[in-house]
């Protein structure tokens, strides 16, 4: 059984240069990064983000620090009208930084009609750029058309392609489907699953605020067992600059994290995650 992978979703990084959070990430350990690029939970994200010249950045300062990509966050509406040709870009600028899955929220369940018909369109554009497009169950009600591993699994069915997958979160589960055991549900749907997402969380007066990975809630340990199993890389997604409100929906703090408290976090979360694993991830 091969180590588990693990890399860095610059989530915590919102309005930070990305110079500085990647020196951040070599700093605390880890070797990866998927950048996080999801529509409505961080800045604006305006065509250029995707285009050619942002890829050759993005790839200038994976070799400045020794840093790796092998991830995508890319959340957005597939329900949109406009949604294959949107996506088309993000598709293309993961071609171009060399991340195979893109990790997606895709919309709501009352358009889950539009949204098979677009991935079906955008899956042979994926297989093209050899990327997996994994559709991550949502953590409020704009993505409730993946709530449980059912849901994934007919959606995956429906589309009937290679390029689509699953990505797993179940700190989402906690903020949309809280009567439930969100690690059980997790684990549920791993069989589905390309991708993985571990983040940490506690539950204050009815909002979902991030913590360091062991010093939340989430018990992680039965999971991470069976991620190393199957081969499952996984990211930390900890979006310090924001948190779900009591009806699940986010709300981004008007400034961003200083770097050090993400340093000091992702620090925490690799020693507690080595504790439980038995063996180093930085090496």
């Amino acid at each position: 059984m091969s180590k588990l992978i693990v890399g860095v979703n610059t989530a915590m990084f919102d309005g930070v240069d990305p110079d500085i959070a990647f020196a951040t990430i070599r700093e605390s350990g880890f070797r990866y990064v998927e950048l996080a690029y999801n529509q409505g939970y961080v800045g604006h994200m305006p065509p250029e983000l995707f285009a050619e010249e942002n890829a050759r950045e993005i790839r200038r300062l994976l070799d400045k620090h020794q840093l790796l990509t092998h991830s995508l966050g890319a959340t957005m509406n597939f329900g949109a009208t406009d949604a294959v040709e949107q996506f088309t870009r993000r598709i293309r600028f993961a071609g171009m930084i060399g991340a195979k899955w893109i990790n997606v929220c895709v919309g709501k369940k009352e358009d889950r009609q539009n949204i098979i018909s677009n991935l079906r369109e955008l899956a042979p554009i994926a297989e093209q750029e050899n990327c997996i497009i994994c559709l991550e169950n949502g953590g409020d009600p704009n993505y409730d058309v993946f709530r449980l591993a059912d849901d994934g699994a007919a959606l995956v069915e429906a589309v009937g392609s290679p390029a689509v997958s699953v990505n797993v979160d179940a700190g989402n589960i906690v903020s949309l489907i809280p009567e439930v055991d969100p690690i059980q549900a997790a684990i549920e749907m791993l069989p589905l699953a390309a991708h993985c997402h571990l983040k940490d969380l506690e539950v204050r007066d009815g909002e979902v605020w991030f913590t360091p990975i062991g010093q939340g809630q989430l018990d992680y340990v039965p999971m991470l067992k069976q991620l190393e199993q199957r081969g499952i890389p996984c990211s930390l997604e900890i979006p310090l600059r924001m948190h779900r409100q009591r009806d699940s929906y986010p709300l981004r703090g008007d400034t961003p994290v200083d770097p050090a408290i993400s340093l000091k976090v992702l620090q925490q979360s690799r020693q507690q995650l080595e504790n439980w694993l038995g063996y180093s991830l930085s090496s």
